[in-house]
């Protein structure tokens, strides 16, 4: 498969996990509550997006507003409070799952390491309502620099794992801490991956950029980035650390308990 992406590609939004917790827990701010997640994706809907399934993003097969939502890590507050949100709303999305690490807990995490992780009836559950299951690793770890055998462990273990369960082929790999060099991209390539993603660094198929969303996101910030621009914005403001805490000032940010 060629490394080239199409020059009209969709919006791919990255979310973690899903439900209200303490900012002094998650210092992260992975968690977004599911009533800003429905306001967000109600956002999107009425505004004429289209969701997208991965399949239908792998084809090629979208009109220009289109979206890809995905979420990383694998919580089980994605079966017990995302699913229904996107049920109701009958959004399709993509969820990138730590093979290795299935009924455990974010261990990784030294601030946040009791958050509940999908077991094989939460993975079970959401192929069953329609979402994509696809493959994060084994355990999180940082992929670049990695040895042989933990990225054999990470890329080829952990889809055999998933694909055993939901009885799928696994097509895509997101990156842990959306990190990667030009080894790990082909070693992704290398293991039969259709295509992978990052965060804000991209590097062709093998590492699609995704705009992240998480706790601190107000309605103003959400709109401003789906904004087909705000790549770039962000890059400028990136190149101007002093711009940051400004534009945040202006825009704002939302509660947290």
């Amino acid at each position: 498969m060629s490394g080239a992406l199409p020059v009209r590609s969709p919006l791919v939004l990255m979310y973690h996990g899903v439900g209200t917790r303490p900012a002094q827990t998650d210092r992260s701010c992975l968690f977004v509550p599911a009533d800003t997640l429905r306001r967000q994706l109600r956002h999107l809907l009425d505004r004429g997006w289209t969701p997208l399934t991965l399949d239908r993003y792998l084809r090629g097969d979208f009109p220009g507003r289109s979206v890809l939502v995905t979420f990383d890590d694998g919580y089980l507050a994605l079966v017990e409070e995302g699913l229904p949100v996107l049920c109701e709303l009958g959004v399709p999305a993509t969820a990138f799952v730590l093979g290795g690490m299935l009924g455990g807990t974010s261990t990784w995490m030294a601030g946040m390491p009791d958050e509940p992780l999908l077991d094989v009836q939460g993975v079970r559950a959401l192929v069953d309502a329609g979402l994509d299951v696809e493959c994060h690793g084994w355990d999180h770890c940082d992929l670049t620099n990695a040895t042989t055998g933990t990225l054999a462990r990470s890329l080829v273990d952990a889809a055999a794992v998933l694909a055993d369960i939901t009885g799928r082929r696994v097509r895509a790999f997101a990156y842990p801490y959306g990190t990667h060099d030009a080894a790990t991209r082909a070693a992704v390539a290398e293991a039969g991956y259709e295509i992978a993603f990052s965060v804000h660094d991209g590097a062709g198929r093998y590492a699609v950029p995704r705009v992240d969303i998480n706790a601190t996101e107000t309605d103003a910030t959400f709109r401003l980035k789906t904004l087909r621009s705000y790549p770039a914005m962000r890059r400028m403001v990136g190149a101007v650390p002093s711009l940051r805490p400004a534009l945040h000032s202006l825009i704002g940010r939302a509660h947290r308990p």
